[in-house]
């Protein structure tokens, strides 16, 4: 008897270790310090994923801002394909396919705003007409999530190339505002 309470009481030691190990990390989370990630195919390979810091991404109203647009620019260092993207929405909803801002007047000068680097490439703009992202979750002081359907020219040779097939990205953005934000 005293061999089976011995054995138990391992067992319970064990399994209290390996749930507070496992909780041990439960503040460093998207939910709490912010992130999230886009997941996404490319040209139907995949799934590939960039992760998304808190200060990668602008919400609308956010913080110390009152601009009523969605942006997003995520980090080459994050991609191991070496993909990049950058992608701005006006006045996101929820259930309708909007159409990302292709150019935008930065500065006094209309620049590209949603374009992709492919494999380290050049940035290659948007495709304006196909492309769209469908917002299906928006907790506006917390959590966004959107599916994209995204068209780029492909410029992985250096230049733009009208006459080649465009670069399709289909996937999921998940992002959480930090907490400390809310």
């Amino acid at each position: 008897m005293n061999s089976t309470f011995r054995k138990i009481a391992a067992l319970t030691l064990g399994a209290l270790a390996f749930a507070l190990l496992a909780c041990s990390d439960i503040n460093s989370s998207w939910e709490v310090k912010g992130g999230g990630y886009i997941k996404y195919t490319y040209n139907g390979e995949g799934p590939y994923t960039i992760e998304l810091a808190k200060n990668d991404v602008e919400p609308p109203f956010y913080v110390n801002n009152s601009h009523h647009y969605f942006y997003f620019c995520t980090r080459l260092e994050e991609s191991k394909r070496g993909d990049q993207i950058s992608l701005m929405v006006n006045n996101p909803q929820t259930g309708k396919n909007l159409p990302p801002v292709d150019r935008a007047s930065l500065n006094g000068r209309y620049q590209y705003v949603t374009w992709m680097r492919e494999e380290f490439s050049s940035e290659a703009p948007l495709i304006p007409d196909s492309s769209y992202i469908r917002f299906d979750e928006i907790i506006g002081d917390s959590l966004w999530t959107a599916r994209l359907e995204l068209y780029f020219k492909d410029c992985r040779t250096g230049a733009c190339i009208d006459t080649l097939p465009p670069i399709h990205i289909s996937g999921r953005l998940r992002y959480w505002v930090p907490e400390s934000e809310r």
